[in-house]
């Protein structure tokens, strides 16, 4: 058969129906129903975050609004403000701390309880399965999610995988990592502790690294910069952690974190660090530029966001230690309808495989995808990824059609050629994205 023929047919056989992972996605439907907003406030075609959905995340999931910049941005009905003239929403009058009444904040509780439901159900079809099954069906996984915030005190986040079946294998599925009945995350964030511009963040989470979590797009599987691993070493950039974060704004385009993890049975602490420029567009507290429509220009819609982070760690295997450490950067250019995402880490594992002579394994990954939204309900992607794990070096290039009939529902078309040392493998996903 042709390598065409086979293409199509591998299209043809491919379903996959996917419910969004919400232990991978810090955006829920409890947020649309709790602050009263569209799903497309925050996302181009869910789960992708647009430049309003990166403000509300920076700002731990208090809306901001869509101001220009140096004006007061007005919330949304049900966000949790104080009411006008001083006075709360029963109408007692306080008095007002920012837009908040500063003896009412602690009873910021949400009106109803925030929790989203969402489950996975896969059919694909892979030309070279790891493990002998080409076409495979089975129910993936049933997760419940929470989040929101108490007022503009603090936010928080938490799922839990209630049932998981499958092993993860990039390869040959989009089975998540950590496939366990489990809490994915937990953790609150302590906005502006002790009245200055930091946030602190506490509990199991995905440190801040990269400047997308591994599911923020619109395909079906992640950035290699964020998910690939080395030897026998499960850890991954996107991967959940126990620590303590600090993370703020300054001057509004430019974001700082630096935290400290918590890797359970060992004494050494982990660390990391990230900073994020904005230049253009919406600046990370959600404030829209001014636009002067009289003199037109390309600066007023292109928008560019650089980052760059650091992690050291360790970990271990009946007492054999591994001590690694990541450094990336990445640059998410949007202009228009068109966006580009350049995604680099480099990595080094002293001894990722446990072994009691130690064999040291240089990695460097690479990611360039780029976006094209037709009209409001269709999104058209292109990827290259070069990875090279310490193993042999590893090429894909996976073209994707997303389509969003609806705001919650996600319909993806996408293709995987992969080039590895040992093989070529082809695998057809069409997925069926949707989120209650």
């Amino acid at each position: 058969m042709s390598s065409r023929s086979t293409f199509f047919s591998l299209l043809l056989s491919a379903v996959v129906l996917t419910v969004i992972w919400s232990d991978r996605a810090e955006a829920i439907p409890a947020f649309s129903r709790q602050y009263k907003t569209e799903c497309s406030t925050c996302h181009t075609i869910y789960p992708e975050l647009n430049e309003y959905g990166e403000a509300f995340l920076k700002n731990a999931y208090v809306y901001t609004g869509k101001t220009h910049a140096g004006q007061e941005p007005e919330a949304p009905a049900g966000a949790g403000k104080g009411g006008p003239e001083g006075k709360d929403e029963s109408g007692r009058p306080g008095e007002r701390r920012g837009s908040v009444s500063e003896g009412i904040w602690l009873s910021g509780i949400p009106e109803l309880v925030p929790i989203s439901l969402t489950a996975t159900q896969n059919l694909s079809y892979d030309a070279h399965p790891v493990n002998g099954d080409e076409l495979d069906l089975s129910t993936r996984a049933l997760v419940l999610s929470a989040g929101g915030a108490f007022r503009d005190k603090a936010g928080f986040f938490i799922t839990y995988t209630a049932f998981s079946e499958g092993r993860f294998d990039p390869s040959s599925s989009n089975t998540p990592l950590n496939n366990s009945t489990n809490i994915g995350e937990l953790f609150l964030v302590w906005r502006h502790a002790f009245d200055t511009p930091v946030n602190l963040k506490a509990g199991r989470f995905k440190p801040k690294l990269s400047l997308w979590k591994a599911s923020n797009n619109v395909t079906v599987s992640s950035l290699a910069p964020q998910v690939y691993r080395v030897g026998r070493s499960l850890f991954t950039v996107d991967s959940p952690e126990d620590g303590l974060e600090a993370n703020a704004i300054i001057g509004s385009r430019l974001f700082a974190a630096g935290g400290v993890v918590n890797r359970k049975g060992q004494n050494t602490k982990e660390g990391y660090g990230h900073l994020s420029y904005k230049f253009g567009g919406a600046d990370f507290l959600g404030h829209e530029p001014v636009i002067d429509f009289d003199s037109d220009s390309v600066w007023d819609y292109l928008s560019a966001t650089v980052g760059a982070y650091g992690y050291y760690g360790r970990n271990a295997v009946n007492d054999i230690g591994n001590y690694y450490y990541r450094t990336g950067a990445d640059l998410d250019l949007l202009y228009q309808r068109l966006r580009l995402r350049l995604s680099g880490v480099k990595g080094r594992d002293s001894n990722p495989d446990f072994l009691s002579t130690k064999a040291t394994l240089h990695s460097f990954v690479l990611a360039s995808e780029v976006e094209y939204l037709f009209g409001s309900q269709v999104i058209g992607a292109f990827r290259y990824e070069y990875q090279d794990d310490g193993a042999g070096i590893t090429r894909r290039y996976i073209p994707t059609v997303a389509y969003a009939p609806l705001q919650n529902t996600r319909l993806v078309l996408e293709y995987q050629y992969e080039a590895g040392p040992a093989s070529i493998n082809r695998i057809a996903l069409l997925g069926l994205t949707f989120s209650l």
